[in-house]
């Protein structure tokens, strides 16, 4: 590839990455056609679930804010009067997407202010999260599980659960953005691996915090609406609100990167400025937004994204790349290349990545044939 640069000098080489290169640039250097395709067709996938589940908790978020009665008519679960909590969630539905949706018919600039805020309200709210869990479990209070109120294996929920922490860790298409202004790029294992590391590390503090804290069956499919009662109203309505400043912000941007991959999916010539501007900005908002007025779901959406095309972008392709590189490596620059190359990975066996091909083969096959079960049962 034109982005990684091989020098041979006496008797080493040196790899760097010189060039950003993409998840589907590399798809076209590996594949064929047909594999290229394939590529784009589960990132689309996995992008639409992206804004599906964006279209789906943000308007969840606004009306656990706005509707706070437990007013019932008819055995209808009412938001205002003559309103019901479906009504006035589809209504922020459509409030939100022609609020955002325009941002996708144009292009992100300079979003680095953007991603620095939207950073710190992460790690403000993760952070005062699990301070008030903890402080609840310490102080014993009203709603605390007990130990045998908590089971440590429900198989109902492990499908879910696959999916769930499948796509907690998408992070695999913003990977050679981090490694290319690297100056030193055989740190980048240990870089990336302390902050992996530092990620699993919040996660488990956040989920067991959340478990022993408010109990499996009282958790909210979004986690910060735990919180809606808390005697403090101000940090109440920062929490219930973060899914609405987070998500907003990454809206457009994902919204981009899926229209561009529908063009590049469709072909790579270029289009009429009607069908440019305005066919693939719809074709990217519409059926996101079809989804979040059918269902409020997040927890299935997450599930089902993570699950089938979140194991394809972040285990079946990167393995493939990895060992369709080394062969090229070996074709390139014989045998010894790969050996002296100081950026090696410390999973140098072809078993890792094999491995990780029959795990994703597991997976899937595993979730499948759980919800196609479920389905057949009725359960």
């Amino acid at each position: 590839s034109s982005g990684i640069n091989a020098e041979y000098g006496g008797t080493k080489y040196s790899f760097r990455i010189t060039k950003r290169i993409e998840m589907s640039e590399l798809a076209e250097v590996f594949f064929n056609k047909v594999g290229v395709v394939i590529f784009y067709f589960a990132m689309i996938i996995y992008l639409y679930g992206d804004l599906a589940i964006y279209t789906v908790a943000v308007p969840t978020s606004l009306a656990s804010v706005t509707c706070k009665s437990n007013y019932v008519e008819n055995n209808v679960s009412m938001c205002w009067k003559g309103v019901t909590k479906m009504n006035a969630y589809r209504s922020f539905v459509a409030v939100y997407v022609l609020c955002i949706g325009p941002f996708v018919f144009f292009n992100a600039q300079k979003t680095k202010l953007l991603q620095i805020v939207s950073s710190l309200l992460r790690h403000t709210s993760f952070f005062i999260m699990v301070v008030i869990a903890l402080d609840r479990i310490a102080q014993k209070v009203d709603g605390v599980p007990s130990k045998t109120d908590i089971k440590t294996l429900v198989m109902d929920k492990v499908p879910d659960f696959i999916g769930v922490s499948v796509y907690c860790f998408m992070c695999q298409h913003s990977l050679p953005s981090f490694i290319t202004p690297m100056k030193f790029q055989q740190r980048a294992t240990a870089v990336l691996f302390s902050a992996l590391t530092a990620c699993l590390g919040v996660y488990l503090l956040v989920c067991y915090s959340a478990t022993f804290s408010f109990g499996p069956d009282h958790l909210e499919n979004i986690y910060t609406l735990n919180f809606e009662n808390f005697h403090i109203l101000p940090i109440a309505l920062f929490l219930e609100l973060y899914p609405v400043f987070c998500l907003s912000a990454s809206y457009p941007i994902i919204g981009i990167t899926l229209r561009n991959n529908l063009k590049t999916l469709f072909s790579k010539e270029e289009y009429p400025w009607i069908v440019d501007r305005i066919v693939f900005p719809l074709l990217t908002i519409v059926p996101p937004t079809i989804i979040g007025l059918a269902t409020s779901d997040v927890e299935v959406l997450v599930a089902y994204t993570g699950a089938f095309s979140g194991v394809a972008i972040q285990y079946i392709f990167p393995a493939c790349f990895v060992l369709l590189g080394r062969v090229k490596v070996k074709e390139t620059f014989g045998r010894e290349a790969s050996r002296v190359n100081k950026n090696h990975s410390v999973f140098s066996s072809n078993a890792w990545p094999i491995g990780l091909l029959v795990w994703s083969a597991c997976c899937m096959g595993f979730v499948l044939y759980y919800k196609i079960s479920s389905a057949i049962t009725g359960s």
